[in-house]
């Protein structure tokens, strides 16, 4: 009965050990948030006025990153359309920077970039402004005809801005 007692007295006391000593361990805890850009305000409507005429319209954007978006333009018709009197389409200029276009020396319509050519969409690398992430801008926005209308009638097209971190 002696070796009995002994050998549980042993397995206490190296159970005791064991429950005595101390450990640590680190857990990294980490999270990631892709590049995000949203359109937060936007004109629902220009009306276009003459020949190389500035239209101001309504364009804000807010992205969660510092630096420039990537914008890009699809006109459906390449120009303001109209089926009146015949049909018709007349050409204008799309506009979209930090700066006025005075100050980037491309004042007129005619310098910008034309909705003709953005009927498969194009790539606008024109905003050069890095903002501090989340925070809304607003860039100088405008549209101008750079044609006259050809014929009498009500002419639309519809301008699609795309944003892309």
């Amino acid at each position: 009965m002696r070796k009995v007692l002994l050998t549980t007295a042993a397995f206490a006391f190296i159970g005791a050990g064991s429950a005595m000593a101390a450990d640590t361990a680190n857990v990294e805890i980490t999270a990631e948030q892709a590049p995000v850009c949203d359109i937060t305000a936007v004109s629902g409507s220009i009306p276009l006025a003459g020949v190389n005429v500035a239209v101001p319209g309504l364009f804000e954007y807010e992205c969660n990153f510092e630096g420039s978006p990537t914008f890009t333009f699809t006109s459906a018709n390449g120009g303001v359309e109209t089926t009146d009197n015949g049909g018709g389409i007349a050409d204008y200029g799309i506009f979209l920077n930090d700066q006025t276009p005075a100050a980037l020396s491309v004042p007129l319509p005619s310098d910008w970039q034309p909705a003709s050519g953005a009927t498969a969409g194009v790539v606008y690398g024109s905003i050069s402004l890095s903002a501090p992430p989340n925070t809304t801008i607003t860039p100088y926005f405008s549209v101008g005809l750079t044609q006259p209308l050809p014929v009498a009638g009500s002419y639309s097209d519809t301008l699609t801005i795309d944003i892309a971190p």
